[in-house]
């Protein structure tokens, strides 16, 4: 089996990536839904607040105050990561005859995950088109710019990729430009 990393840039189109796959029949993951279902579970999300001293009411407003605080940001990945960990590695299949799971890591770089896959997919999109979809999404521009100032530059993301596809253009434009790369992946 081949596990195949999809990152980007906030708004640069990794989920709109993951569901082409997902479309295509095969295994996918998102580390953005597993943030979701981890809120959505009532103890988790209480634990989880708990350990970062953030009251349930309002959670996600008291959040996006403090996550420009790289003390808060650093408690929040301690306590986080290994929630998402559990459920990513229970929702992980065991055994499989896919060849190919694809997941969608927002922070591959970052968080130094990439020996962790076979094969890296760096979606990229200029600054105003990310930002503009973000916004479209009902975020803020507060939150974008938070967002996109923890992840590192496109330049070395790109030259550790194996493969870069460009979405600055329609959900059809992309997922032509997808497909015209199938083969190497």
């Amino acid at each position: 089996m081949i596990k195949i990393a999809i990152t980007g840039k906030i708004g640069s189109g990794k989920s709109t990536a993951l569901n082409f796959f997902k479309k295509l029949g095969y295994f996918t993951l998102s580390s953005d839904q597993i943030i979701k279902e981890i809120y959505d579970n009532h103890s988790m999300r209480r634990k989880l607040l708990k350990k970062i001293g953030i009251p349930d009411k309002e959670y996600k407003k008291e959040i996006l105050k403090k996550i420009h605080d790289p003390n808060f940001n650093r408690i929040l990945k301690r306590n986080l990561y290994p929630l998402m960990n559990r459920l990513r590695s229970k929702k992980n299949p065991s055994f499989t005859s896919m060849r190919k799971l694809f997941f969608e890591v927002p922070l591959l770089f970052e968080e130094k995950l990439e020996k962790n896959y076979d094969m890296i997919i760096f979606i990229k999109s200029d600054y105003s088109v990310r930002r503009k979809r973000v916004l479209e999404k009902g975020m803020t521009d507060q939150y974008f710019k938070t967002m996109d100032s923890y992840q590192s530059p496109e330049a070395p993301k790109q030259n550790y990729s194996d493969i870069t596809i460009l979405n600055n253009g329609s959900v059809i434009d992309f997922y032509i430009k997808i497909n015209q790369h199938k083969n190497k992946i």
